[in-house]
């Protein structure tokens, strides 16, 4: 789009007798530039300013006629509104931690998954996620997007604090690099832990408050396991959350929070928020909205309250419940358009709904030996044994091996296992190279809480660096790393195919299995080592899904967790008969309109 400056140029000749105006046409014609072309001083900046061309046309037609000395100078006091409507700071650090992990999460973790920088943030978010969803909104409202830094890695154990020092430095530096800014638009988690501070996003998220000043507006999306604070609602005017689990909203999310921030940058929305925290925790299974439970139902209720017309929007939070933290747990929040005491009342609503659905939040599992034998007893199919408990991406290790010795005992054949991460035993297949024969220990090896090692002999059927790009409907696009990979072939052909990876992988699409050359559809029993994630691609070529009750840090029995910070009593550790008094927060973001007096970042 060509800049204003430039079209105060081809405007300026027009304008060689505007001394002759009158003084009221003078004021009333720069009146009418700032309104009309530019939303100048004192006047709201429209939603959809001219483009180049409009601006070029208007030039045109009026060429014949004099112009005032107003319109060049209503055209240049709007020079910077010209090129955008606004300008909004975007990026974020995200994590989930999970405080049972006895591996800390580093600044190479990051750098080995997510970390981008700059335009990097936009260029590699193109078209996917939730920062391919702001990107959509932007580019229809000519919102320029101001690139921060992107920083994320696979769930584990609470993030160091010298990894986090270094990537929240880099990143509030960005934020305070940029100047005449709008506001933000982040995309954060809501359940990072470092070791010294459990609410590391509402300290970000106070610290680029303290960036911005309390007049421009901070929108924020947050994951759907969120463990939702008071500093996160204070400084955040809207928190927006994913609405599906697994989470293949994200998206859609990222639209609606580019739609919320630009309804408060145009004076239309001024939101109050509310959060209410009932005392439960569900299990991940317990929320997996692809299926009728306490979470499906509780994302129901939400959008039923959506369609007041002065409800903004809801979020059901889950919360994370493999942090040992006093903020673990369900989080309801409510944001109305400047009304706080309608916020208060459906938050309480919400939570007082919860509690009468809690039973709903419980998990049934199965024991290995039981999917097994209906596995291989029936006459066809494909039969998916989830090793919910030992998923990657709830932070747990990756190398358990019940359900895999559990295979080896029964004789299965036609099985892929998906997968058991253990570099040492990938080197070794490595160096024996394909179609070696190899002996490994695998698996077991990193705490005691996931299995013992076991050992295996097998022929090396496939290698590769163990990266893909996703297909299915959760986040097309996006690029995973395993890390080194190899499939070690137990029993001859037809056996099991064991994925054996280099770092903690999570198996929620098809090219997980199909990028190393194992057909999915072609294997009697497929075992993923998933929470729930795997069901958006996996559960549509499933004849059956049974979640296995093995040992790991996400196990969905949280009786069976030592717990020591967690506050008390709580759903479901504590018999409780009635809901605890459950007073919601209410924070009122409405803030004074801005002028140009203000001054600019």
């Amino acid at each position: 789009m060509e800049t204003s400056l430039a079209i105060v140029e081809k405007v300026s000749p027009l304008c060689n007798r505007a001394n002759t105006a009158s003084p009221l046409f003078f004021v009333g014609t720069r009146m009418w530039a700032q309104r009309t072309l530019l939303g100048g001083p004192g006047f709201r900046r429209p939603k959809k300013l001219m483009t180049r061309d409009s601006v070029m046309s208007l030039i045109k037609l009026l060429s014949p006629v004099r112009l005032s000395r107003g319109l060049q100078i209503g055209i240049m006091d709007g020079r910077k509104m010209l090129k955008t409507t606004y300008r909004l700071i975007t990026g974020g650090i995200a994590h989930e931690s999970n405080t049972f992990s006895n591996s800390p999460t580093t600044f190479e973790d990051f750098q080995r998954q997510t970390y981008n920088r700059g335009s990097e943030v936009l260029e590699r978010n193109r078209g996917r996620g939730v920062i391919g969803g702001f990107m959509e909104v932007a580019a229809r409202n000519n919102v320029e997007l101001l690139p921060t830094l992107q920083a994320s890695t696979t769930p584990k154990g609470p993030v160091t604090r010298k990894a986090f020092d270094h990537l929240a430095r880099e990143f509030l530096q960005r934020v305070a690099g940029f100047q005449d800014v709008d506001g933000a638009i982040l995309l954060l988690h809501g359940a990072m832990i470092i070791e010294d501070l459990d609410d590391v996003e509402g300290y970000l998220l106070r610290e680029v408050r303290k960036v911005l000043g309390p007049q421009r507006p901070i929108v924020t999306v947050l994951d759907l396991h969120a463990n939702v604070t008071r500093a996160m609602i204070e400084h955040a005017d809207c928190l927006v959350g994913y609405d599906t689990y697994p989470h293949v909203d994200q998206r859609e999310r990222g639209r609606e929070a580019m739609r919320i921030i630009l309804g408060i940058l145009e004076g239309n929305l001024k939101p109050a928020t509310a959060l209410a925290k009932p005392p439960i925790i569900p299990p991940l299974q317990g929320y997996v909205t692809f299926r009728s439970n306490g979470g499906s139902r509780l994302v129901e209720k939400a959008h039923e309250l959506e369609t007041h017309p002065d409800v903004i929007n809801v979020s059901a939070f889950a919360g994370f419940p493999f942090a040992d933290t006093p903020i673990t747990g369900l989080g309801l929040v409510v944001n109305t358009n400047g009304a706080p005491v309608l916020a208060k009342r459906l938050a309480r609503e919400l939570a007082e709904y919860a509690w009468t659905i809690k039973e709903d939040f419980r998990v049934k599992l199965v024991e290995p030996t039981f999917a097994i034998n209906i596995a291989l007893q029936a006459p066809g199919g494909t039969f998916i044994l989830a090793d919910i408990a030992d998923t990657g991406a709830g932070g747990t290790a990756g190398d358990g091996t019940v359900v895999l010795k559990a295979l080896l005992d029964s004789g299965a054949r036609d099985v892929a296992v998906a997968q058991i991460a253990d570099k040492a035993a990938v080197d070794l297949c490595i160096q024996g190279g394909v179609g070696s024969e190899v002996t490994v220990t695998v698996g077991g090896k990193q705490d005691p809480f996931h299995g013992d090692p076991v050992e295996v002999t097998g022929i090396v059927r496939h290698i590769s660096d163990g990266t893909y790009i996703r297909r299915g409907p959760q986040n097309p696009g996006g690029e995973e790393r395993m890390g080194p990979t190899v499939v070690l072939e137990l029993g001859g052909r037809h056996g099991i195919d064991l994925m054996l990876t280099s770092f903690r992988a999570h198996p929620s699409d098809l090219q997980h299995l199909r990028s190393v050359g194992i057909e999915p559809t072609d294997k009697r029993i497929l075992v993923l080592k998933s929470a729930a994630h795997y069901r958006a691609a996996f559960s549509p070529i499933a004849t059956e899904v049974f979640e296995v009750d093995a040992p790991g840090i996400c196990h969905p029995y949280l009786e069976r967790f030592t717990w020591k910070r967690l506050r008390r009593p709580i759903w479901p550790l504590d018999p409780i008969e009635e809901m605890p008094e459950c007073t919601p927060i209410t924070v009122d973001h409405q803030r004074k309109p801005r002028t140009d007096d203000d001054e600019a970042l």
